[in-house]
């Protein structure tokens, strides 16, 4: 199938995605299961036992793009596939982080046994992918800065770092990246049990970015690289 083009998504997020980007080979894992459902990964690490701090302002020495923190892409020897991205015959392969893998792959668990079907719309994302989303937005929104407002400039999106992803509800294909996601069974479930796999949605409503609410977008958080890949943007460092 062909994945939703943006004009037939209100509003375009951060986390469109192109059709069929190439990405960094994901690290092939042992076993795969059947399309959507995410690939597992052998002896997953624990997760951290930490609750996501609620998202904070950073310093205002900080210097944004529109709103949006640098980040650096990820290292593509990190990168492992997550599953798939399936609607009718269009399918596209997912990857993140390891970290954040493992905990996607337990929370998926988690929920299926409570009857959610997650799955993956886009995960790890390189600058070039991300350069192409942002540039047709700029055609279509008429600037920079009103197309910051829906996706992030290249260089300045979380999905750079592999620990951002896009999820969707496998039963409600018409809310993928759509604000009616809220309303969904999924999105349901992870605003109440998210955080316990060290998840936390990154652009929640009245964010201080002032980026579009988008319900779809998580963030994991927990361990102590994540932490620092998030605490780095927030401090500038890569900006100066």
């Amino acid at each position: 199938m062909q994945f939703p083009q943006e004009s037939s998504v209100t509003p375009t997020p951060t986390g469109t995605v192109s059709s069929a980007p190439t990405l960094p080979t994901p690290k092939p894992l042992p076993t795969v299961s059947a399309v959507p459902s995410v690939a597992p990964i052998a002896s997953p690490s624990p997760i951290p036992s930490a609750t996501p701090k609620a998202i904070t302002k950073p310093s205002p020495d900080v210097k944004t793009l529109y709103g949006h923190l640098p980040y650096q892409e990820d290292d593509p020897s990190r990168l492992v596939s997550i599953g798939k991205y399936v609607r009718g015959t269009y399918e596209r392969a997912e990857s993140l982080d390891i970290e954040a893998a493992q905990a996607f792959q337990q929370m998926v668990t988690a929920a299926q046994a409570q009857g959610i079907s997650l799955m993956p719309i886009s995960g790890f994302r390189t600058i070039a992918n991300q350069k192409e989303l942002f540039d047709r937005q700029i055609q279509r929104r008429g600037s920079a800065e009103a197309a910051a407002q829906l996706s992030a400039p290249p260089g300045h999106s979380e999905h750079h770092t592999g620990y951002a992803i896009d999820i969707a509800d496998q039963q409600q294909p018409d809310t993928d990246l759509k604000y009616s996601f809220e309303q969904t069974k999924a999105y349901q479930w992870l605003n109440a049990n998210a955080y316990q796999f060290g998840f936390e949605q990154s652009f929640p409503k009245n964010n201080w970015q002032g980026v579009s609410n988008e319900p779809w977008h998580w963030r994991y958080v927990v361990s102590s690289r994540a932490s620092q890949v998030f605490a780095v943007a927030k401090r500038g460092d890569l900006a100066n």
